[in-house]
Formats: structure tokens, C-alpha cells, sequence
């Protein structure tokens, strides 16, 4: 009986490391998400302010380039994206 006891410990033991590790790689890969996320986020400055860093590089506004690409904020709640309805 002994044997088989020290067996069904070391499937436990070995499923419960699996078990741990499979935790661990979910914890990281938030963690990346989370910092992916972070960086994607737009925040939007005001004219004004955009006009005051412009004035202060001594260059006028036509100076700087505009784009015509329409860049969406990603909105999320505690890691969660809302949708866009």
C-alpha cells in the first residue's frame, strides 16, 4: 500500500505544479495585456496647449503636420473593453 500511496502523491504533487504554473502564465499574460493596453490608450491634449508648444518651438501652426487618420481611444473598465454601441 505503501507504494501505491507514494504514487498517488506524486500525481498529485505533479498535477498541482502543472496547475500552478498554468495560474502563473494567466497572472503574466494579464500583466502584458494590461501594459499593451496602457500603451495603446490616447490621451488627447487640448489646442490650446498643443498651440502653446508650437509657439514656444518658435514654428507656426501650419508648420506642424496633420494626419488624416482617425485614431479611436480604446474605453476600459477594470481591463474590459466597452463596446461600441
Amino acid at each position: 500500500m505503501r507504494l501505491v500511496d507514494n504514487l498517488r502523491k506524486a500525481e498529485k504533487k505533479g498535477a498541482m505544479t502543472i496547475r500552478r504554473g498554468v495560474e502563473r502564465a494567466r497572472e503574466e499574460w494579464a500583466d502584458v495585456e494590461r501594459r499593451m493596453r496602457q500603451r495603446m490608450r490616447i490621451y488627447p491634449q487640448k489646442q490650446r496647449t498643443a498651440t502653446v508648444g508650437v509657439a514656444a518651438m518658435g514654428l507656426d501652426e501650419t508648420a506642424v503636420p496633420e494626419t488624416n487618420t482617425v485614431r479611436k481611444p480604446i474605453i476600459s473598465v477594470h481591463g474590459q473593453d466597452l463596446k461600441e454601441d
